[in-house]
């Protein structure tokens, strides 16, 4: 009788755990999931302070312009906030580190810099506002 119950009960025994192959299976999946999903959170982290950058640049367009309507063309090769503020009457809202810059130009268009302290940085060539070559 007792070979008998070792007889059943090695037979319904299960296995239990992974074998190596599922386990690299599950591996390579994470691998190609974190592939796709480390790249799109890094440009949703950036996205914001891009946007803060150029959303201050955008401002600059508007005294940019109004420049441009006294003068006859815009301003240009200012390479800080107090040059630019002292040219059109720009200044950001906040003193938060960010250097602005407008690039010396022909005064029919101008590109506008800004750069974070942590040298993130954005360009933009108006009056196309387009991305800086």
């Amino acid at each position: 009788m007792n070979s008998q119950r070792l007889q059943t009960r090695n037979m319904t025994s299960t296995q239990q755990g992974f074998s190596l192959v599922e386990m690299m299976t599950a591996v390579v999946i994470v691998g190609i999931l974190a592939a796709f999903a480390v790249p799109t959170y890094q440009a949703y982290v950036d996205n914001p302070e891009d946007g803060k950058l150029t959303t201050n640049i955008f401002t600059i367009e508007m005294f940019q312009e109004d420049f441009f309507m006294r003068n006859g063309e815009y301003a240009q090769d200012l390479a800080d906030v107090d040059a630019i503020e002292d040219a059109i009457g720009w200044r950001p809202r906040s003193d938060d580190g960010i250097l602005y810059s407008i690039a010396a130009s022909d005064g029919t268009t101008y590109e506008v810099t800004a750069e974070d302290p942590g040298g993130r940085s954005v360009c933009i060539v108006f009056p196309d506002r387009q991305p800086c070559p």
